[in-house]
């Protein structure tokens, strides 16, 4: 299911980076692990961020979080296995270039040492 949700935009930006991973709601819908919340700023429509609901605690089951609440998980859009890979991509490529730079540098050290 798709909920649709206003974001305030500070927050909004937060969501998007990946730095806001926990949403604090109001429970009155029927938020189930797997539901995806797609959140608008309302003044600026074109700012959307989609988010899948990993997990849900309501207020019930945890200490600090009002009664009529719930905190809503939300996964990370498959970004940290982009970036993990991206970063695994780039060590491998980059192998060969520090071989050349530790070349290099001994072979610099050498000549300052032969004067």
């Amino acid at each position: 299911m798709i909920h649709e949700l206003k974001i305030n935009e500070r927050w909004y930006y937060h969501v998007r980076d990946l730095t806001k991973n926990v949403e604090i709601r109001v429970h009155d819908r029927d938020y189930q692990a797997g539901d995806t919340l797609l959140m608008t700023v309302p003044e600026k429509g074109w700012l959307r961020v989609e988010r899948r609901i990993t997990h849900v605690l309501p207020a019930g089951l945890a200490d600090g979080i009002g009664h009529g609440y719930v905190a809503l998980s939300l996964d990370d859009g498959g970004k940290l296995a982009e970036v993990e890979e991206r970063a695994r991509r780039a060590e491998a490529s980059n192998a060969p270039l520090r071989g050349t730079i530790t070349r290099l540098t001994r072979e610099v050290r050498e000549l300052r040492g032969a004067r």
